[in-house]
């Protein structure tokens, strides 16, 4: 059977779709995104969905399961607006309880198990949401603040649930998880005091998924297939936390309608029927939107990942025989570290690409080359995703394949416009940096109850055209592509009052020296600025502490050099731990002379120095 490319699509519109708002010349229909994504799949019913490790989903059984989700729900009493808590892993039924929540009409409050650990009531009770669907391990985090919250209902999943019969043991063994990874889903004393704990709360209905498929099984009604108010709020993200504060971020119906709709006719180079491996949680705006919504309206099929493990990243890639990968960078060097696994363990992969933080070259060779050895035929991607300004749309579908390095691509025209402007506001020429702002009709809409928030990431210029402010310094190359450089904020000001951007060092980094990732980071001492490097080594580095710190400092003009064995992953992004990073400020070492190095650590702005001898 020949397959069918996704820019060549054939749409089915229902009779009562029309165009109901233009967005910089993107046309939105008066449609929720479940009827968007169907109408593009009405030629593919037989294309799997969702498939979850060998359960199956169909496009034409997608339907009857989102529809027995709502009826299940609207018999608990979920109706139109209602806030409802989705804190829940990449899986069958994080999707499902995302249509079945749109097509109510209701609003997806999508929170990380430790936000509502750390502050239940900001997430829940400030959000208005009287319910909560969870997975029974993350359950026992915040169990001890249900008995006096607002909360009336608790739906609980499983990760077995949605497991064909033969395949009910994978995830017994945990023994090759991380630790954090172990805490979470292994600790049998825990669940147990949590299933005590419940017994005993009698203020609130608990559930199982299964029970509320019964239930709308019982009282099954026709699913509305209809037109909707595109202005209303379907869904709260949230920014990652790495300031210690995240922003609730409000997105309309038109949003996701919009990304979809920015797509039609790009041709990516993709199939209808590809696999899409998803390991962003739904969480994260990119992994509910970017990852899920928009290739499901291309055809493709989801194979959730609900065990987020960078350190299973190469294997579970093989053994999903996905296309289409989205991870964090971590995930792919966390695989070049291992190194080879099969000559043809990504022979399927056709775009492996990565989001939310730019990447070094260096690094870029390095995932490259580590494709390569296990039977990738294409390169690394950087870009796409699902920012809330809008800015991570600018994908990397356009790069050349033989030249690219770490552009993040060109933006979809002519539905996102973006420009790079001085630091008044001035439009700069191609080749200049500055800052990206971005214009988009999928960027959110607002943060929550946060007016000055949102005065300052969205403006209206004197056409009307609303701008986001990414934060991002950026350049537009001579070909019209962009690199999207860093964070304006990750800099210091030097001695003569000029800015240095971090990132200028991080991507200088030579891919021949004896480094797999680093960050560089300033920290403001009473004696100046200390810039210093934080590393890890690759497994073949064979040069002795010394001489690593000698190297990198004279070479990168460095302040003092510390040595990781790994790079943490933050347990709400899966990204690197940046937070942690920038308040790690002891252990670090400096050359002194041929036998001696200098340790050095940063507390209060104070530098304490001692002379360590070296051993020969």
């Amino acid at each position: 059977m020949e397959k069918i490319r996704t820019c060549d699509l054939i749409r089915h519109l229902p009779d009562w779709a029309k165009v109901v708002k233009t967005v910089n010349e993107t046309q939105i229909y008066n449609m929720n995104v479940f009827e968007n994504i169907m109408s593009w799949n009405q030629e593919n019913l037989d294309v799997p969905a969702i498939d979850y490790y060998g359960t199956v989903i169909t496009y034409r059984e997608l339907p009857d399961k989102v529809n027995e989700y709502v009826c299940g729900l609207r018999e608990l009493g979920i109706t139109e607006n209602d806030v409802v808590t989705l804190c829940l892993p990449v899986s069958t039924e994080n999707m499902l309880m995302l249509f079945a929540l749109n097509c109510i009409g209701a609003i997806a409050n999508n929170v990380n198990y430790l936000f509502l650990k750390d502050d239940f009531d900001l997430y829940t009770r400030q959000k208005g949401s009287k319910t909560i669907v969870t997975l029974d391990a993350y359950l026992p985090s915040f169990v001890d603040y249900l008995e006096d919250s607002k909360i009336e209902n608790v739906i609980v999943t499983n990760l077995k649930d949605y497991l064909p019969s033969n395949k009910k043991h994978i995830f017994d063994d945990l023994s090759k998880l991380p630790k954090k990874l172990r805490e979470i889903f292994d600790d049998k004393t825990k669940q147990q005091d949590c299933v005590r704990k419940i017994s005993h709360i009698n203020c609130i209905r608990f559930s199982t998924t299964n029970e509320i498929v019964l239930l709308g099984k019982g009282n099954l009604k026709p699913l509305y297939r209809g037109p909707v108010d595109i202005e209303r709020d379907t869904s709260y993200s949230y920014t990652s936390g790495t300031t210690g504060a995240p922003k609730c971020i409000v997105y309309k119906e038109e949003s996701a309608n919009a990304l979809i709709e920015l797509h039609i006719d790009v041709v990516t180079k993709d199939y209808v029927g590809e696999r899409v491996f998803q390991v962003i949680p739904l969480t994260h705006a990119t992994g509910e939107r970017f990852c899920g919504y928009l290739q499901m309206a291309r055809g493709k099929t989801m194979v959730p990942q609900p065990i987020y493990n960078k350190e299973s990243f190469g294997e579970d890639v093989m053994n999903s025989k996905c296309q289409w990968i989205t991870a964090a960078p971590s995930f792919y060097l966390a695989g070049v570290a291992k190194g080879f696994i099969a000559k043809d363990a990504f022979a399927s992969v056709t775009r492996p690409s990565s989001g939310g933080e730019p990447v070094t070259v260096s690094n870029v060779r390095l995932i490259d080359e580590w494709l390569k050895m296990n039977g990738c035929k294409v390169r690394f991607s950087i870009g796409g995703g699902a920012a809330e300004d809008g800015s991570s749309t600018i994908c990397s579908y356009f790069m050349d394949e033989e030249t690219k390095s770490n552009e993040t691509g060109h933006p979809v025209e002519p539905g996102i416009r973006a420009k790079i402007v001085d630091e008044n506001g001035n439009l700069l020429d191609r080749g200049q940096r500055g800052f990206l702002e971005v214009s988009s009709p999928a960027a959110a809409d607002r943060y929550l109850n946060d007016t000055e928030a949102t005065k300052k990431r969205w403006y209206y210029d004197e056409n009307g055209i609303r701008w986001g402010v990414t934060g991002d310094i950026a350049v537009q190359n001579e070909d019209g592509s962009y690199n999207i450089l860093g964070r304006a904020s990750d800099s210091y000001i030097d001695e003569n009052g000029k800015t240095v951007y971090l990132f200028d060092i991080e991507y200088s980094l030579d891919v021949n020296d004896p480094v797999i990732e680093w960050e560089i980071t300033a920290f403001d001492t009473n004696e100046g600025v200390a810039v210093v490097g934080q590393v890890v080594l690759k497994n073949d580095c064979k040069l002795p502490v010394s001489e690593v710190v000698e190297l990198l400092c004279e070479k990168y003009h460095l302040d003092a050099i510390k040595i990781y064995d790994k790079f943490e992953n933050s347990d709400v992004t899966g990204k690197r731990d940046f937070q942690k990073l920038k308040n790690d400020k002891s252990g670090y070492f400096a050359p002194c002379d041929d036998k001696h190095l200098y340790s050095l650590s940063f507390e209060n702005g104070t530098i304490k120095k001692a002379i360590i001898e070296l051993y020969t």
